[in-house]
């Protein structure tokens, strides 16, 4: 696992990165970012009422990526806007999950999950070297589009990168675009969503100019 170099502006101690947001109680012990993981969850939350955006965007879920730590807990990585003159710079907020046992339905996300994608981690890692490796990619510095969007973009980046590294199976990146490329409604079926894009700031993360955003996909059943 690649360690990143510590500048002013991309500091390899999480605690003072602030792209990240460690402020949850049960996350900043460094115990629970220790914790080797099984699985990766990609998560759509539930858009409750199918509704679209006040500027007449249509419909998307917000996606955020899980790290399970054991059968109903998990270390929940969302990139979210807010930060920034404009609002748009993003920031990793990081939360520890611990859900109640409930025999074969449990599950390590938050409950305002909808639909999840389960990725086997190949190599023994934690999620503090997971977030490690996203700041030595300069994926933790990203900015959202004027659309206000790019959760979907940011994470099929950061699921390229970890198939890249060998950490996920090979076409796990694929697979990722794939489910995230759709709107997934409330309480069931899919279709095709176009992706906006943002911008990475980090010295590895140009992501290009694709401003109208990715195209879409034809809906298949999964």
């Amino acid at each position: 696992m690649p360690q990143p170099s510590p500048t002013p502006d991309d500091p390899s101690d999480l605690a003072t990165n602030p792209n990240f947001d460690l402020t949850n109680p049960l996350t900043s012990h460094s115990l629970i970012l220790s914790i080797p993981i099984s699985q990766l969850y990609l998560c759509a939350l539930r858009n409750d009422h199918n509704e679209g955006d006040e500027a007449g965007e249509p419909p998307t879920n917000h996606w955020t990526l899980c790290l399970e730590t054991a059968p109903t807990s998990c270390v929940m990585l969302d990139m979210v806007p807010g930060d920034g003159s404009d609002g748009r710079r993003g920031k990793i907020e990081v939360s520890a999950l611990n859900q109640e046992y409930d025999g074969e339905d449990s599950r390590p996300y938050s409950d305002e999950t909808l639909r999840a994608f389960s990725f086997p981690v190949l190599r023994n890692t934690t999620a503090r070297e997971i977030m490690e490796f996203i700041v030595a990619k300069g994926r933790d510095a990203f900015t959202f589009s004027p659309e206000w969007e790019g959760c979907r973009f940011w994470l099929s980046v950061v699921m390229a990168d970890l198939e890249a590294e060998g950490l996920v199976e090979k076409g796990a990146g694929d697979e990722a675009k794939r489910v995230l490329m759709l709107y997934w409604r409330n309480p069931e079926g899919s279709e095709p969503r176009v992706m906006r894009e943002g911008t990475f700031r980090g010295a590895e993360g140009d992501s290009g100019e694709h401003s109208e955003g990715w195209e879409t996909i034809d809906d298949t059943e999964l």
